[in-house]
C-alpha cells in the first residue's frame, strides 16, 4: 500500500502589472510617470513645471494645450 499524500500545490503571488505612461512630447524621456491627457498630450513633471502657462486655478489644474482639456494636478 503506498500512502503518500497529495503534494501541497505551491501558490504563486500575482505580480502586479505595472501601469505604462506614455513618453513625455516635450523632453521625449520616459520618467516612469507622465501627466497624460486622454487625447495623446504627455507632459513628465519637470516639463509641466517649467510650462507655467499651463496651469490653472493657482496651481491645482493643468489644461492640455491640444484639446484644451482641463486636468486636475497634484495638489488635489
Amino acid at each position: 500500500m503506498d500512502q503518500s499524500e497529495p503534494k501541497p500545490s505551491i501558490v504563486q503571488p500575482r505580480r502586479r502589472v505595472g501601469k505604462k505612461f506614455p513618453v513625455c512630447v516635450v523632453c521625449h524621456a520616459d520618467p516612469g510617470f507622465t501627466w497624460a491627457c486622454p487625447c495623446g498630450f504627455a507632459l513628465c513633471t519637470a516639463c509641466l513645471q517649467k510650462n507655467d502657462d499651463l496651469w490653472q486655478g493657482g496651481g491645482r489644474a493643468w489644461r492640455c494645450p491640444q484639446c484644451g482639456r482641463e486636468h486636475l494636478g497634484p495638489n488635489r
